[in-house]
């Protein structure tokens, strides 16, 4: 079973966490979407989705922007996957642009969607990083839109009743975890990489998280944050920033660790964490770049 939220029946003290305060094998990972994060709409023969349709109608993103080039991992896919190592990410979880593997929805596939995903794939296990695969995450090619109009059938409820009454206590990753910030233009980038919030945010969850596990007996298996990089958040648009590092969208893209991507670095390297000022140190984060 996948989520995107986790809870615990109780709330215990998260001064300190190790990467021994979950059970062997246990995956941490990072997460992403196609739409999100690729960009290169107009690359590769892909086809539209219906949120390529929806951001060129006026006034229905907060900024007016759009995803064609987004945070561009489209090609820059193997030096994230380096931050990703780096950090000590067991896991990389992704979704598959319907419409670059089938730009109509149906018919014939792009080889060269399928291209890029085997590189993809192949450059993570190169590197020791599971791939978690999404099928579908709300790119829903505009050609099926056009003939369906959209996901009408409520076979989709049947089935998640049927998984809900016939399994018991099933294995779950958390395949999404997060909070956003609002982007704001206008303070210094030491002050934009010290995301304080954010690790308590990721700290308090995943303290109870491990409580869940060994005290009442939870099957959960993985936690994947949400997200690596700050991206185009759909109707948001670039107004809010999620990610561990931070991109610099009028500085070719650049991509700068926060302190919250030292926090999980810490942490994924089995030390003891916690928010001291010494262990978040933004000086120190900017020295890194």
């Amino acid at each position: 079973m996948y989520l995107f939220f986790i809870a615990s029946r109780q709330q215990v003290s998260s001064e300190s966490i190790t990467r021994e305060s979950f059970p062997d094998g246990f995956v941490f990972g990072t997460a992403s979407s196609a739409y999100q994060f690729e960009g290169a709409v107009n690359e590769g023969n892909k086809g539209d989705s219906i949120w390529d349709t929806f951001t060129k109608k006026p006034g229905k993103i907060l900024d007016f922007s759009n995803a064609d080039t987004t945070v561009d991992q489209y090609h820059r896919f193997h030096s994230d996957i380096d931050l990703m190592k780096d950090l000590g990410m067991d896991a990389y979880r992704f979704s598959i642009s319907w419409t670059r593997i089938f730009p109509n929805g149906t018919g014939e596939v792009n080889p060269d969607g399928l291209e890029y995903y085997n590189s993809l794939i192949d450059t993570l296990l190169a590197k020791g990083i599971k791939p978690y695969v999404t099928l579908y995450h709300w790119d829903l090619p505009q050609a099926l839109e056009d003939r369906y109009e959209g996901w009408l059938s409520r076979q989709v409820v049947k089935l998640a009743v049927y998984l809900k009454d016939v399994y018991g206590n099933p294995p779950v990753f958390i395949t999404e975890n997060g909070m956003d910030e609002k982007n704001n233009p206008f303070i210094d980038m030491e002050k934009a990489l010290q995301d304080d919030k954010r690790i308590s945010f990721h700290r308090d969850y995943l303290s109870n998280l491990s409580a869940a596990i060994r005290k009442d007996g939870c099957d959960v298996r993985g936690y994947f944050v949400w997200s690596l990089l700050d991206n185009w958040e759909w109707n948001s648009g670039y107004t809010v920033r999620f990610g561990i590092y931070y991109v610099d969208y009028k500085n070719n893209l650049t991509r700068v660790p926060k302190a919250s991507a030292r926090w999980f670095r810490t942490l994924l390297h089995s030390e003891r964490v916690d928010l001291s000022s010494s262990s978040l140190d933004s000086d120190k984060l900017l020295q890194e770049k």
